[in-house]
């Protein structure tokens, strides 16, 4: 009992100093506040004056030139992607230079409005996987071996962006910004013509579309085949003929549609990729004339005024803080 009444005495003092502590706190902030009320009074005008002019720059920034960007999605036939990065990159590259004479050769009317091609994929890893049931065997091996290796890595958001993997999504962005809003056959139509028209893709394009020609007129006649095998099966009363084949065991009738189906599968998905082979880099959707913006961009009435207070406000506090250090040397030395 002792102990505790000789340590009574250290706990409220303890808790006084504490209690003042945060009193004083308190204080500092009430009388901070207070003063920013009081410099705000003594400075109305000179702030108001600030606002109006800052608000009105801002207006004017906001008012100057407009962006607008232009979005084509393509999906490249033919591993053509590496040609498609490099060509769009080739085309900034004369932007840059201002080569007025080859965008105009390619069909950009007013290539002096053009300002910028940039391209990116878009990433869709699910799609990508799923689509492995209606690739060849060399394109799921390759498929596989891109989902092992971003399983593998640690990073997974950097390897899904890394362009050695980017590549190998089916869509990509290219997107085109001009000073101001514009036609499809302005910029996106000679764009687009000048990426389908290398000689060496539109030839893999021929041959590529010949192939699935043949191909799916051999279906067709296989189905034809399967359809009559199908008729002895089911109405096995009909003489087939000497020569042709002839199924007595009607267990085979689920092994042969099975087979019908995965040719009209196939038969499909060649038909798809027939109208998809009409162009090198087949276009899945173009948007036109989106008004290009950013964090400022509409927004400089307020960021404009809110940045000449601030600088204000720095600029009176370093006048302050210079004039008590020199009133500081006045008293050493007088001293």
């Amino acid at each position: 009992m002792a102990n505790q009444t000789n340590n009574d005495p250290d706990r409220e003092i303890d808790l006084s100093e504490v209690s003042a502590k945060v009193k004083g706190y308190f204080t500092r902030v009430n009388d901070s506040f207070f003063d920013g009320i009081l410099f705000i009074k003594r400075n109305i005008i000179l702030i108001a004056g600030i606002v109006l002019v800052g608000a009105g720059l801002g207006f004017y920034l906001d008012m100057g030139p407009k962006t607008y960007s232009n979005k084509v999605i393509v999906h490249p036939n033919f591993q053509s992607v590496d040609y498609l990065y490099e060509a769009v990159e080739g085309i900034n590259l004369k932007i840059k230079q201002r080569d007025t004479l080859f965008l105009k050769s390619i069909g950009i009317k007013k290539p002096k409005r053009f300002l910028k091609i940039e391209i990116e994929p878009l990433i869709d890893i699910y799609n990508f996987m799923n689509q492995s049931e209606n690739d060849q065997k060399e394109d799921r091996d390759r498929k596989m071996d891109v989902f092992k290796l971003i399983a593998e890595d640690g990073d997974m958001k950097e390897i899904l962006k890394d362009p050695t993997t980017s590549k190998n999504y089916d869509n990509h962005l290219i997107e085109i910004i001009s000073k101001e809003k514009t036609k499809q056959s302005d910029i996106v139509d000679p764009v687009m013509a000048y990426l389908n028209s290398n000689p060496y893709f539109k030839r893999i394009q021929e041959e590529q579309i010949n192939n699935v020609n043949i191909k799916l007129a051999a279906n067709d006649s296989v189905i034809k085949q399967v359809d009559k095998i199908l008729s002895y099966i089911v109405n096995p009363g009909k003489s087939p003929g000497a020569n042709t084949m002839y199924y007595s065991d009607n267990s085979q009738l689920g092994d042969v549609l099975q087979f019908k189906n995965a040719i009209l599968a196939e038969q499909a998905r060649l038909r798809i990729n027939k109208a998809n082979y009409t162009e090198i880099f087949k276009d899945r959707g173009i948007l036109l004339n989106e008004k290009s913006s950013d964090v400022v961009s509409g927004n400089m009435k307020f960021i404009i005024p809110v940045l000449f207070l601030i600088f204000f406000v720095i600029l009176v506090l370093f006048r302050s803080y210079y004039r008590s250090q020199i009133n500081k040397r006045k008293i050493v030395i007088t001293e």
